[in-house]
Formats: structure tokens, C-alpha cells, sequence
């Protein structure tokens, strides 16, 4: 209603009438409730030629709605509908622009909603021609809206039918079009007709391309005949369009992106994909299109035709490779004529020769891409195969009649020549995708490439050297490190002057290696480093090559991970030196124990993976040569050594620092998940022996940085293996740890403790083990409360939230017996217990609401009562509220704060009156004297504002009000900020009125600020302002804080709408504008609380004049704030806020009848002392009487020539004490203009000076130039003459 738009106006107004009408008949606002009225008042206006404002209102509101109207109403009101959309489009005048295109989008989704029979219908029919003629209506936005209708509906078929109905109607009309049209841009007699002709047909393509995925397989060939004889008119712009529907015909059918329509009276039926016989026909039509495509190959020089016309090429051999893949994989491969066959060898004779330098880069990048896929797609794996039996026959030497794999390898190392030199990353790109399509056959297929590529990468000319390393990548990945190697030998062991040291591939070889064999590892690669070590040891007095060597050796051993990464011949190169090896490293060279790990783990990741693959083993082979069953085999080769290296991985645990663990931990889950049970068993109780001895020996104490104790690092491998371990093993290890929860001497070790139960709670056997020894368990935690230790108290909290997920309904007196430890922990001071403090508090809650029995007898400190009491929500409330009456403010605190918390999370579940109750017994708090008790108080408080609903809060608003308002005077603990914000959101809630009735009269000026505040944030927001508005805001904020109702317990937080009902959003309005007069107009935005980007240091320049960044005073120039938000920032004149008496003396008056003011525009004021501060110290700098400091503590004051602007030809300086000599200037430098005291005064025409309104008489600026060395003019304070005025002496430089 706000917009000053006529047609939004419209809109607003209807829609307000709509759901008016809605709400007056007691009708439910839903989608169909919308659609009826709506269709009604249609009805109504559907023949008045002056309600077209009307129509279009409620044309853009059915356009919003129809998408969410349900299939079966669609479908009962189809005629009706139909009908008066039919009356529509017949109106004379026809509707405007925006009317049609909401028309379009009613017809759509009703005609996408109908079932087949309604297709037989000749009205639909009719709706559809109607859809055709607007597309290619000559307006372009309702042609572009009909044309994706079309698409749309087309493309959606009915359930169980491939071709949609009215794709009959589409291919009759367009093809009747397109051959009048053609006829008639040939025989057009004039140009204006001849457009016309021209014109229709592009909209006609344009319609064809969209639906091209859903044209008719019979219907191909005529469609093609028009479109190849498009070309032949010599018109640019149908030949482009004319290629660009072939690229759409050809194209793979996929899924189409037409609207969704919500079908809840219809069970999901898939859709049949297209049978064989279509498929057949589909590819015999796209191998006729193709071979009259071939024909039509456009100048090569041609930037608009090439590209498209290798986009067609592209994919139609790409979709005929498709179609002939199902047709094999289905079993019907004889089934594929011959002529289907792709002639790749024909193709890339044609088509490479585009990479000519002198062709357009448009040519250049389409042939590439062109290449690259029919490479991808159109190489068989039968040709793959073919070429590797014929290679293997010839014994690597060239055959007489070379097969495709060969005749395309020829093609590209011919790309290499000179004159396809600026193609030459083009072909390094098509190279790479041969490598990759070819895989593990690239050795020995292109084998060859590699010398190219190394001569070209030492070639001075050729700066692209990333591209060419991309490529060998690549081709180490495929062809293997062995082969490579042989073909370019790293050459660093021995190097000679004719051979070439390629140590740079190391890299390379790190990041591709993978899927190879470990042999050539452990027979060449480990030789070389162990050579290359011993020529380290040798180099004693060369430090510098003993670096290189060492680095070397870094570098040969980083391999290791890629080669262990699924090697194809584990079996026989995993033995047991290779082994030995292996572990002798880990324990001599610490360095390398990070590569080491995880070469190991990737061991036994990868082939689990292979064994979880649900590929054929026929595919695993081809792309990883190896199947399951030797996965499987390589599994159960590792178990052999899993024991033997679980026991180096302990030792090296040990003997590692806590912060350097990471990746053992991971290596020895891997092969703890490997082990034999029997392995398993045997090294758990070797670990628990050792972990028993260590308990009952003295450890002597740990300093800081030094390797934990022996206890401590067991009990680690005792955590890490307890996912592994059987029940026996893990019942003999809980009775081990419980005994350590009352060890309070040991923090550490308790901590652990806690750590290791829980992990026994996350697996299936340990909870089987806990639940059989809970009573035991639950009695240990009660009373180890006074023995747990703030470090341990994060792990016993999360202990106890699985304790209480275990409890029978029987066992509920827990709940009771622990609850006061974890009220009083949600106060605790590290952040993340808190967190699992409230989400056990929840979890509790959530317990004690499925229902239960608390057996008084059976909890240690509850008196009296019943001997049994229903467990239920409301007793969970009351036995919380039981530590209001806590001895201490913390206890009493923590309470009131988990009270807000299970209020929060609860108060749909409680009863309205309880609710009340502890609202009421809250006020008590508000008015309490300690501030602690105060603080949480008023935190419910806030929590109560947001997410219960207003009647319940209403009836304790004036105790709310009034309790609160007392704390608006205190600024400690920011309590006057909490109160203010909570008013705001009462006000938001209620209304001023309603909040500042309970306000006494002296602390209205809040509410009255409050309410001035929120105006303006209204008004900045109408101006187009940041800001938000404050209904919004209540929206937002009610909306998340109802989201999150599901138990929080075991997350990292305890819920984001908690925390943003508590704490987030604070203030909805800048404390900026609580100073801000109403009157001034200004437009203040919100203060962005993001993080700031960028950089937090900008320099201060002094209009166009270039700043010298060799002048020592360039530091004052720098500045913390961007120094167009300083000049922009509008500083209050503190100067102007006293009276002046007659003399210039300052006038402050005492009176204290702005205190109200005064107070609310403190911040501001504030903010504009610093301001100014800020300004004043940047004045000193830059006026004539400023002066900078130096290196070295020099002194520098601002010198004035004869200009009145700063000079620098003139230095004269001043040393502290103890500083260095002055450094004089050698020659002239830059001269900067300087603003002096009182520069603002003087007149811009005029010769003198002016008075400025607000501002004192400019005669009270006196400059001080004349007092300092001399000057030779200015005023003299001091009524001596110049012969009397001191000289300074000059410095002298200290010898």
C-alpha cells in the first residue's frame, strides 16, 4: 500500500479485499481459497473492456498462486477455467504485456495439471495453438513467457506416455511456419516482407530449439530438410539459429526443468523411458542428420558459423556414441548400422586443421572443446583394446595400417608444429583428455608424447610451463612412475653434462602418483634415497649440498603415499624387508613419520573402498586393475602385520607429543578395524596390563612441554581402541576407569576417564556393558560430585546425559540426584560446558516427559513426600524451581538461568497457570539487590518476551515494567542497556501505549527515546536507508525462536534460537540514534557488526597533489578509518554549544533543565569529544605550527615560505637526548600546500577574512609562527622588536 505506483497500488488493494472476503466467510487462507476468489472475480470483470487495471491485479496474484493449487483442483474446474481465460485472450484490445505473460503462466500450469483424456479434448487442443500464436507474438517479453510454456508443457508429459500429446500440434504449426516463411523470404518482393518473413522464422526457431529435446524421433527428418536449407538463403542470423536448434535436437534427453505441479491425489508413477525401437530409430535419424551436416562445413575463417557449426558436430556424434553404448550394453549391438559408425579418423582430419594460428581464437576454443568431447566419448573401449592387442603383437613397433587410437595420436603430435603454435595449450588440453581416456592403456599407446612434451617444456620460448606440468601429471597418473621415469630418468644420482637433472618432477610425481606398482618403489626409488643419503653423509664441510641431498631425500620419500595409494601388485611387493623397512623409518626419522602413516592408512582405505564398491569386477579392473577378490586378499595381507605395527604405533604414541598425534591416531583406528579378534584381545590386555602398573606406580611430576606419563598415554590407547574391543575386554577396562573418577589429585587422568566411558556409551557393545553395571555407575557419579574437577567437567556432563539416555522409567531418581550439579554447571566459566550443561538439562527434561516412576526412597536428600511420583514435565519445572531457594546468589542465579532455558524449550508442554507462577515469582528477583541474581532474572525476563505468547505475558506487564525500570539507572554490568532492550521488544510486542502506562512519569524520557528511535528507523527505511523494520524483526525473531524444538543434547551448542532469544539481536536500532535530534533529518545507518574486510590502515592525501612516500612525516598521514568517512563525518562544534560573552569568554550555564537530554545524547557526545580529539591531533600535523617526529626521536616543525605552504628547502629540527645527529636535505623537495590555523575564516573572493554564523570572530585565531626561529613575518606577542626577537642557533652535527 506504501508504493506510489498505480498498478502496485491495484495489486495491494485487491489482495487486501481478497482475504477480507476470506476471513469474513470463515473460510481457511490456503492456495485453492485464493484460486476460487480470485477465479470469481475474474469472472466477474472477464468481458468489461474498462476493467483491465482490475484484470491485471488478479491475473498477477492467481500467476503467484496457481503453482501451489493442488493437481485435483485443476482438474474440476479445468472447463471453467479454461473458459475464462478463453474470453480473455478474444478481447479487443488484447491485454497488455504484463497481463499476458500472468495469463500465460495461469494456462500453463493448467494445462501441465491435465491427464491424457483431456488432451482428446479439442478445447485443449485450442489452448495450446493459442500458447503457439503468442510465441511469436512480436512483443519480446510475452513471446519469451509463451515460448517456455510451451516448453514447459511439452516436455511434461502425462503419467505412462513418452511423447506428450500436444507435441503434435507444435510440430504441425512449426513446421507449417517455417516452410511459409521460407517461401516467403525467397519470393518477398520488397524488403519489408522479406523481414517480416525473416522475423517470423526466428521466432519459430527460437520456439523449435526450446522444444527440440522433446521432438518426435518420426517427425526428425522434415524439421531437418527445413533447417538444412536454411543456410542456402545467405542470411548470417538463420544459419546461426538454424545450427543452434541442430545442437538442441541432438542433444541428450535430459530430465526437463518445467515447473513443479503438486499431485496429492495421484500416486508417483515413473515416467517410461524410450524403448529399443525408438532408440534405433533415434540414432538411424541423427546418422542421416549428421552426414548432411558434414556437407555444410562453413568457412574456417568464419568466427559466428564455425563454432556453431562444431557445436552440432559436437553433439551429435556425442549423442549417436550414447545411443550406440545402451544399444551394446543391452545386448543389441548388431543392431547398429554401419553407418552409424563414427568416423573419428575422418573427423579430426577435418576438424584439427581449425588450430591453424591464423583461424579466429573463437575457432580455436570451439574446436578444441569440439575435440575433447568426441575424444571423451566416441573412443570405445573396443578401440582401446583393439590398439593395445595390435601393440603387443607388433611388440611396440608401428603397424603398416595404422588403427584409430594411432591415426589420432599422429594427428596431435602434428599439432605440435610450428604453425599450430598459438593453439598450442588448446592441444596440450586435448592431450590431457586423450591421457585420461585412454587410462592405464595410455602405456604403451602414447608413450610417445612424453619426449614432445619434454623438449617443449625446456624450449625458452614456450613460457606456459603450469600447462605442460597439468599435462604431465596426468600422464604419470595413466601411464605409471616406472615407464615415465624410463622415458624421462630423473638423472640426480649421477648426473652427467650431456643428460638433463629433472629433479623438479618430484612434485609432480607427489601429487599424481596413484593406482601403481609398490615395487618400483621399494627396487629403485629407496635405493636412490638411500644413495643419495649416503653422498649427504659425505658432504660434512659442504652445508649447502648436504641441504640438497637431504631435501632430495624428503622429497623421494613424500612418494610413498601415492604409491601405496591401491597398488596393483601388493601381494609380491608388500614383503616382509618392505615391511621391516617401513618401521625402522618410523622409529629412526621422526620427519617422516606423517608421510609414513599415511601411506599406511591409505593401504587399507583404498581397499576397503574397493570391497564396498558396488561395481562389476569388470569395471573395477579396467579403471583400478584389480578386482574385489584381490582387495580382499590384500586385507587379509596387512593382517599379518597389523599386531607387529599396532606395537610400533604405541611406542611412537608414546613417545609423541599430544599435539602431534593426529596422524597415528588415524593409522592405528585403521588397523585396529583390520585385526583378528584374536590380535585385537591379545593387544588390549597387553595395553591394560601395562595400563594396571601404571595406575599403582608413583608418576613424579610433569613439567609443562614435556611427554605426558605413562598412565596418561595409555589411557589414550585404551580410548582408541575401545570401538574394537569385545564386551569381556571392555567390562575388564570399565572396572579399571570407574575407580579413577574420585582421583581429584589427578585432573588429566580423571578427565580421561570420563572420556573413555563415554566412548564405551557410543558403541553398541558398550552400552550393553554400561547397562549391565548402570546401578553401580550411577551411584559412582553421585558420589564422585565434590572429586570432579573443572577440567573433567565437560566429559562427566556428557557422561551423565548417557547415563540418563540408558534409564529405565524406573530409574528416574537420578534425574532428581544430579540435577543440582548441572543447574549450578550451566554458570561454569568455559563455554562449551555450559553448552553441554543446557543441552543435559533438555535431554532430562525430555526424559522425565516420556513418563516415569521417582522413588523417594531411592534419592539420598529428598524429605518426606511420596514414596513413588509420577514422573512428567511439571515435576521436572518444580524441582528446579526448588533451587530459588538456594543458600547462595550462584545457586540461585544458575537456577533462574536454567528455568529460562527448560521455559524456552518446554512452555508448550506446561500448564498456563504454572507458567504465571513462575513469572510472578521471577518479579521477587527483578527487585533483589545482588546484581548476579538481578542478571538472570532479567534474562527470563527477556526470554519470556520472546517466545510465549502475548496473553500470557500481558497480565504481569505492569510487574514486568515496574520491576525493570529500576535497574534503567545502573550502567555497571550494562544493565541499563539490557532494560533497554527489553522495553523495546515489549513495546514491539504490546505497544507503546500499553507499555508506558506502567512507566512512572520520571522515566518516560526511555520509552520517549524508544519510540523516537524506532520512528526514524521506519522513516530511514521508507527512504531507502539500511535498517530494519521492527514488525520484520518481531516476525524473524518469533519465527527461529519456535524452530528448534527437538532434544539438544550431544550437539556442540545448546540451540541458536536460545541463544538468539538470550543474547543475539540486542538492539534492533544504532546506538548512534539515541542522540540524534528529531528535527535534523539526517539518515543514520545501522552500524554493521561483520567483521571488517580488507585492509584497517588507509593514507590521508592532500587533494591532487602526489604523496612522497620518502618523507619522513608520511606516518601522520596514516590513519585507522577511511578518510572519506572522516571528512564526511559531520563533528559537532563543542565551540558553539556555550555562550560567549562579549570579550570571547566562554558563558556555561549550570542549570541542570536538559538533564533529560543530555543523558540520552550521551554516547553521541562522547563519540564527538573523541572526533574531535581526533581532528585536533591531525591539525597539529598538517598547520603551520605542527610539528612531526622522526626517526630516531627528531623533531621536525612545519616550516612556511614565502608561499605561506609548507616547505621542506628549510628544515629545522630538534633532538632529544640521546638521539642521533639531524640529517639535513640535500637538495628541494616536493612542496605540499598546508591548511593554517584559521584558514576556514578567510574569504574566497574577497582579500580579507569573514564571520561565520555560530562561530567566533576569526581575529581570536592568533598564529604562533612568529615565535618560533625568527620568522621574519607575522604579529609580535611579545611588543619587542625584531632587533630584540632571539635567533635559535643552528644544530651542529655531534662528533
Amino acid at each position: 500500500m506504501s508504493s506510489k505506483l498505480p498498478n502496485q497500488q491495484m495489486h495491494a488493494t485487491t489482495l487486501l479485499a481478497v482475504e477480507e472476503t476470506l476471513r469474513e466467510g470463515g473460510a481457511e487462507i490456503t492456495p485453492t481459497a485464493y484460486f476460487a476468489t480470485l477465479m470469481s472475480l475474474l469472472d466477474q470483470q472477464k468481458s468489461d473492456p474498462e476493467a483491465e487495471d482490475m484484470r491485471s491485479a488478479v491475473l498477477n496474484l492467481l500467476a503467484i498462486v496457481f503453482p501451489n493449487i493442488p493437481v485435483g483442483v485443476l482438474r474440476s474446474q479445468y472447463t471453467a477455467t479454461l473458459s475464462v481465460f478463453t474470453t480473455i485472450l478474444a478481447l479487443q484490445p488484447p491485454p497488455t504485456a504484463p497481463s499476458m505473460r500472468s495469463l500465460v503462466t495461469c494456462i500453463e500450469y493448467l494445462l501441465i495439471a491435465q491427464d491424457a483424456a483431456a488432451w482428446t479434448d479439442t478445447a485443449t487442443l485450442k489452448a495450446l495453438q493459442t500458447l503457439l500464436i503468442l510465441s511469436l507474438d512480436s512483443r519480446p517479453k510475452p513471446r519469451k513467457r509463451a515460448q517456455e510454456a510451451v516448453r514447459n508443457i511439452v516436455t511434461r508429459p502425462p503419467l505412462m506416455m513418452v511423447v506428450h500429446p500436444g507435441m503434435k500440434v507444435v510440430v504441425k504449426t512449426t513446421l507449417q511456419i517455417l516452410k511459409e516463411s521460407g517461401s516467403g523470404v525467397v519470393s518477398a518482393a520488397g524488403s519489408k516482407d522479406k523481414d517480416q518473413a525473416t522475423q517470423m522464422i526466428l521466432h519459430t526457431l527460437q520456439l523449435v530449439r526450446m522444444v527440440g529435446k522433446a521432438w518426435p524421433v518420426e517427425e526428425f527428418l522434415p524439421l531437418c530438410d527445413i533447417l538444412l536449407h536454411l543456410p542456402k538463403l545467405n542470411n548470417p542470423y538463420l544459419t546461426s539459429s538454424a545450427f543452434q536448434v541442430f545442437e538442441s535436437l541432438l542433444s541428450p534427453k535430459e530430465s526437463p526443468e518445467a515447473p513443479a505441479v503438486i499431485r496429492q491425489e495421484e500416486t508417483p508413477e515413473q515416467t517410461p523411458t524410450e524403448t529399443m525401437e525408438q532408440i534405433v530409430s533415434r540414432l538411424d535419424k541423427i546418422t542421416q542428420v549428421m552426414s548432411a551436416v558434414l556437407e555444410l562445413k562453413p568457412n574456417v575463417n568464419d568466427a559466428t558459423l564455425m563454432p556453431l557449426w562444431l557445436d552440432v558436430v559436437r553433439a551429435g556424434f556425442v549423442e549417436s556414441s550414447r545411443l550406440q553404448h545402451i544399444m551394446k550394453k543391452a545386448g543389441h549391438g548388431t543392431q547398429i548400422p554401419q553407418e552409424a559408425i563414427i568416423p573419428l579418423v575422418q573427423l579430426f582430419k577435418v576438424i584439427f586443421p581449425n588450430l591453424d594460428s591464423s583461424n579466429p581464437v573463437s575457432v580455436h576454443n570451439a574446436t578444441v572443446d569440439c575435440l575433447k568431447q568426441l575424444i571423451s566419448h566416441c573412443i570405445t573401449d573396443e578401440m582401446i583394446d583393439a590398439a593395445v592387442h595390435e601393440m603387443k603383437i607388433n611388440r611396440g613397433q608401428p603397424s603398416k595400417k595404422k588403427n584409430i587410437i594411432e591415426t589420432i595420436s599422429t594427428t596431435i603430435k602434428g599439432g605440435f608444429d610450428i604453425r599450430f603454435q598459438s593453439s598450442w595449450l588448446g592441444i596440450l588440453d586435448i592431450l590431457k583428455t586423450f591421457f585420461e581416456r585412454l587410462n592405464h592403456a595410455a602405456n604403451p599407446l602414447l608413450v610417445s608424447f612424453l619426449p614432445i612434451i619434454d623438449e617443449l617444456r625446456f624450449t625458452p620460448a614456450f613460457t606456459q610451463k603450469a600447462h605442460l606440468d597439468v599435462v604431465l601429471s596426468t600422464a604419470i597418473s595413466t601411464v605409471g612412475p616406472r615407464i615415465f621415469l624410463d622415458t624421462l630418468p630423473l638423472n640426480i644420482d649421477n648426473p652427467e653434462e650431456r643428460k638433463r637433472g629433472r629433479a623438479w618432477l618430484l612434485p609432480l610425481l607427489k601429487s599424481s602418483v596413484t593406482n601403481t606398482e609398490l615395487e618400483y618403489f621399494s627396487t629403485t626409488l629407496i635405493p636412490l634415497a638411500d644413495r643419495l643419503n649416503q653422498k649427504a653423509q659425505e658432504c660434512r664441510e659442504n652445508g649447502m649440498m648436504k641441504k640438497v641431498y637431504e631435501t632430495l631425500i624428503g622429497q623421494i620419500w613424500s612418494l610413498v603415499s601415492g604409491f601405496c595409494d591401491l597398488p596393483v601388485d601388493m601381494e609380491m611387493a608388500f614383503t616382509k624387508q618392505l615391511a621391516e623397512r617401513f618401521s625402522n623409518v618410523l622409529y629412526s626419522v621422526p620427519d617422516l613419520r606423517p608421510v609414513l602413516c599415511q601411506a599406511l592408512t591409505g593401504l587399507v582405505v583404498r581397499n576397503q573402498a574397493i570391497l564396498a564398491s558396488s561395481d562389476s569386477d569388470e569395471i573395477l579392473e579396467r579403471k583400478y586393475l584389480i578386482t574385489k577378490e584381490e582387495a580382499q586378499r590384500n586385507i587379509e595381507l596387512l593382517q599379518q602385520y597389523s599386531r607387529p605395527y599396532l606395537m610400533v604405533f604405541f611406542n611412537i604414541f608414546q613417545a609423541t607429543l599430544p599435539q602431534f598425534r593426529g596422524y597415528l591416531l588415524e593409522v592405528m583406528r585403521m588397523f585396529l578395524s583390520i585385526s583378528t579378534p584374536t590380535d585385537l584381545q591379545e593387544t588390549f590386555s597387553a595395553v591394560l596390563v601395562q595400563l594396571n602398573t601404571a595406575l599403582t606406580t608413583v608418576q613424579p611430576p610433569v613439567q609443562q612441554g614435556d611427554a605426558p606419563p605413562a598412565s596418561h598415554n595409555l589411557m589414550d590407547l585404551a580410548d582408541i581402541m575401545v570401538p574394537y574391543v569385545d564386551a569381556q575386554s571392555m567390562a575388564n577396562l570399565y572396572n579399571v576407569v570407574v575407580s579413577l573418577f574420585a582421583n581429584d589429585a589427578d585432573a588429566a587422568l580423571q578427565k580421561k576417564a570420563y572420556k573413555i566411558v563415554n566412548s564405551m556409551a557410543e558403541t553398541e557393545t558398550g552400552r550393553v556393558v554400561l547397562k549391565s553395571n548402570l546401578e553401580e555407575l550411577m551411584r559412582n557419579i553421585l558420589d564422585t560430585t565434590a572429586a570432579a574437577s573443572a577440567t573433567a567437567k565437560r566429559a562427566r556432563l556428557s557422561l551423565i546425559g548417557q547415563v540418563i539416555s540408558l534409564l529405565e522409567p524406573t530409574d528416574l531418581y537420578f534425574v532428581p540426584s544430579i540435577l543440582s550439579e548441572v543447574v549450578v554447571a550451566t554458570k561454569e566459566v568455559n563455554e562449551k560446558t555450559r553448552d553441554v550443561a543446557y543441552a543435559l538439562l533438555v535431554a532430562m527434561g525430555q526424559k522425565m516427559k516420556a513418563g516415569g516412576v521417582i522413588s523417594a526412597e531411592r534419592v539420598g536428600d529428598m524429605e518426606g513426600g511420596a514414596v513413588e511420583t509420577p514422573a512428567s514435565i511439571s515435576e521436572y519445572f518444580t524441582m528446579v524451581t526448588a533451587g530459588l531457594a538456594g543458600t547462595t546468589p550462584h545457586m540461585v542465579s544458575a537456577a533462574i538461568t536454567s528455568l529460562s532455558r527448560l521455559l524456552f524449550e518446554f512452555h508448550k508442554d506446561l500448564d498456563p497457570a504454572m507458567v504465571s507462577e513462575m513469572i510472578g515469582t521471577m518479579h521477587l528477583f527483578v527487585n533483589s539487590s545482588n546484581r548476579e541474581i538481578v542478571k538472570s532474572a532479567l534474562g527470563f525476563i527477556k526470554v519470556t518476551t520472546v517466545s510465549l505468547d502475548v496473553g500470557v505475558v500481558r497480565p504481569h506487564l505492569q510487574e514486568i515494567v515496574g520491576g525493570m525500570i529500576r535497574w534503567s539507572h545502573e550502567h555497571k554490568g550494562h544493565f541499563k542497556v539490557k532494560v533497554r532492550h527489553i522495553l523495546e521488544r515489549l513495546v514491539r510486542r504490546f505497544g507503546y501505549d500499553d507499555v508506558v502506562a506502567f512507566v512512572p512519569e520520571a522515566d518516560k524520557k526511555l520509552l520517549i527515546n524508544i519510540k523516537k528511535r524506532r520512528e526514524r528507523a521506519k522513516r530511514n527505511k521508507k527512504s531507502g536507508s539500511a535498517g530494519m523494520d521492527m514488525d520484520d524483526e518481531e516476525e524473524t525473531e518469533e519465527t527461529d525462536a519456535k524452530k528448534s524444538t527437538k532434544p539438544l543434547y550431544m550437539q556442540t551448542t545448546f540451540g541458536s534460537a536460545y541463544e538468539d532469544a538470550l543474547y543475539g539481536s540486542e538492539s534492533d536500532l544504532s546506538d548512534d540514534d539515541e542522540g540524534q535530534e528529531e528535527g535534523e533529518g539526517k539518515v543514520q545507518t545501522k552500524k554493521s557488526n561483520k567483521k571488517k574486510q580488507g585492509a584497517d590502515a588507509w593514507i590521508k592525501e592532500d587533494g591532487d597533489t602526489p604523496l612522497d612516500f620518502l618523507d619522513r612525516t608520511v606516518v601522520s598521514r596514516v590513519t585507522a578509518s577511511h578518510p572519506s568517512t572522516q571528512t564526511a563525518r559531520k563533528v559537532k562544534d563543542l565551540s558553539s554549544a556555550f555562550k560567549t560573552s562579549s570579550d570571547g569568554k566562554l558563558v556555561i550555564d549550570d542549570s541542570d533543565s536538559d538533564a533529560g537530554e543530555a543523558e540520552a545524547e550521551e554516547a553521541d557526545e562522547e563519540q564527538m569529544e573523541l572526533d574531535q580529539a581526533e581532528n585536533n591531533y591531525l591539525e597539529s600535523l598538517k598547520s603551520l605550527d605542527g610539528f612531526t617526529r622522526g626517526q630516531g626521536g627528531k623533531i621536525k616543525f612545519n616550516k612556511t615560505n614565502k608561499r605561506g605552504v609548507v616547505g621542506k628547502d628549510e628544515d629545522t629540527e630538534m633532538m632529544d637526548a640521546g638521539g642521533p645527529g639531524p640529517i639535513r636535505s640535500k637538495g628541494p623537495k616536493e612542496q605540499r600546500p598546508t591548511k593554517g590555523l584559521g584558514q576556514d575564516f578567510k574569504a574566497k573572493k574577497a582579500g580579507g577574512d569573514m564571520k561565520k554564523k555560530g562561530r567566533v570572530d576569526p581575529y581570536a585565531y592568533v598564529p604562533l609562527t612568529s615565535l618560533r626561529k625568527g620568522a621574519k613575518e607575522g604579529l609580535s606577542l611579545t611588543n619587542k622588536s625584531k632587533q630584540d626577537k632571539r635567533t635559535k642557533p643552528k644544530p651542529t652535527r655531534r662528533s
